[in-house]
């Protein structure tokens, strides 16, 4: 069915009409937007920092492991915070980006789904030559099972994003690698760049390209979500029959992989 287009009012004096999914309940403003950040690689980093910009102040980021030499080349950390703890060097690079942005490493502290402008952001990487050299930044204490959760992966120059799912239904490790080895061989099978477009297969001006445009559409996906939480039908994208699709991004070749549905994390439970 073609979409009928929102008539428009030629009088200047009359307000648009507004997009009946966005009017049906009260707005959310950003200064209330609760978001929890683990796993602080340069995508997600960027993905905070642009949250920031859009005037989100509440910000909860964990990753104790330091700046790599591979984090500065690709942005957005700066070679002067090169071995500090990535939690440390994006809390300082949130203050100086936002001035009322107040930055905590406390997931412990983070707010429960009760809030309905809360969401996650969880990074996982591959930092070997294997799918299975699997990164992920382990919590404590498990946040809110209802909790809003995105799931994103970088492979070298490929970013992997799983849908906005409540946390108890998030990729499981063995589902990641799973998807980390059928982005490759997609890739692989069906290379989507001239080879003289790049220098190499995972150059940094192709890591940086896929870091901006991914970490773009993970902070809209978010705000979409926390400034209207009543718009239930981004968590309801998984389910074993249906499974929502992972977004794959390498530069700028955009594609999608369908999830495993027989996995216990893709299930209602």
């Amino acid at each position: 069915m073609t979409p009928t287009p929102a008539t428009s009012s030629t009088n200047s004096g009359e307000a648009p009409e507004s997009n009946d999914q966005w009017s049906a309940s009260p707005q959310m403003h950003p200064d209330e937007v609760h978001v929890l950040i683990a796993g602080l690689d340069p995508v997600t980093a960027t993905a905070a920092l642009l949250l920031a910009d859009a005037g989100v102040c509440l910000i909860n980021v964990t990753d104790p492991g330091p700046v790599t030499s591979q984090d500065t080349a690709t942005g957005p950390y700066p070679p002067a915070l090169e071995g500090s703890p990535r939690e440390y060097a994006l809390r300082k690079l949130l203050r100086n980006r936002w001035p009322r942005c107040v930055p905590l490493s406390a997931p412990e502290l983070f707010c429960s789904s009760v809030i309905p402008s809360a969401a996650m952001l969880r990074s996982a990487s591959v930092t070997g030559p294997l799918p299975q050299d699997l990164t992920v930044v382990d919590l404590a204490a498990s946040p809110d099972a209802h909790l809003p959760t995105i799931t994103v992966v970088t492979d070298g120059s490929v970013s992997l994003t799983w849908p906005l799912v409540p946390w108890y239904r998030r990729p499981c490790r063995e589902c990641i690698v799973n998807a980390v080895r059928d982005a490759r061989k997609v890739l692989r099978d069906q290379p989507p760049l001239d080879p003289d477009a790049v220098a190499t297969a995972h150059s940094l001006a192709l890591t940086t390209l896929t870091r901006v445009i991914t970490a773009s559409g993970i902070a809209v996906d978010l705000l979409g979500q926390s400034l209207n939480p009543q718009n239930t039908n981004v968590q309801n994208t998984w389910d074993a029959e249906s499974p929502g699709t992972i977004t794959l991004r390498y530069g700028l070749h955009r594609s999608t992989l369908t999830p495993r549905a027989d996995c216990l994390c893709a299930l209602d439970g």
